[in-house]
């Protein structure tokens, strides 16, 4: 069986068992969770925010209604939905990372990097943490700070193959093409199979070969 068709078919047994049980704010929730599956953002919304005020100290259905706003291009009702996760538990770190993601989409950069700064120092040896302050900066067009917070995350764990990638990427486009290689290779030492690191390596192997 397709997973496409295990989410439909998984989404029809909750429907079943709602007949009997219709406030089930747990069932209600995982019906959710099943039409976001399929893309379904707009019925995800409804179903998650029915859970939500069926259970009031959820922060997993808060913080899975603001995933569907954010999916549905509705970043300022998500980051009211992870606003709610967050009173409920203040520490969920995915809740943090995409309010953060959000506040950036809302032309707030200063937020956003308030709270990436913040998940890098409540909890420092999380090398997603350093990566995704990383993309931050990158997407800010700050490529030294972004190359820090990558090879921070490296320190941390070296089989990140992403990290290698994005320091390679920011490599090439300063026409830094062997250190640009040198990581592509140790990323590929990580992952031989990295489709963008493979790629890349063909790229760099080329203008290389060009510029001698």
């Amino acid at each position: 069986m397709s997973p496409e068709n295990q989410i439909e078919k998984q989404i029809e047994e909750i429907k079943e068992q709602l007949k009997i049980t219709p406030q089930d704010p747990l069932l209600i929730h995982d019906l959710g969770v099943g039409f976001f599956l399929q893309g379904k953002y707009s019925n995800a919304i409804i179903q998650l925010k029915k859970a939500a005020e069926l259970d009031k100290r959820s922060a997993l259905y808060r913080f899975n209604l603001g995933n569907a706003y954010a999916e549905n291009d509705q970043p300022q009702l998500a980051v009211n939905a992870y606003l709610d996760a967050l009173d409920i538990d203040p520490n969920h770190i995915p809740t943090l990372n995409n309010l953060a993601d959000c506040y950036e989409q809302l032309g707030d950069p200063e937020k956003s990097l308030e709270l990436f700064k913040y998940l890098v120092k409540a909890d420092p040896d999380n090398a997603l943490s350093h990566f995704n302050l990383g993309n931050f900066y990158l997407r800010q067009n700050q490529h030294i700070e972004a190359v820090r917070c990558y090879k921070d995350a490296i320190t941390r764990d070296d089989t990140f193959v992403d990290a290698y990638f994005n320091i390679a990427w920011v490599l090439k486009q300063i026409k830094a093409y062997s250190d640009a290689l040198d990581y592509v290779k140790k990323g590929l030492e990580a992952d031989k199979s990295h489709q963008e690191l493979n790629e890349l390596k063909k790229e760099l192997l080329l203008k290389i070969g060009f510029a001698t």
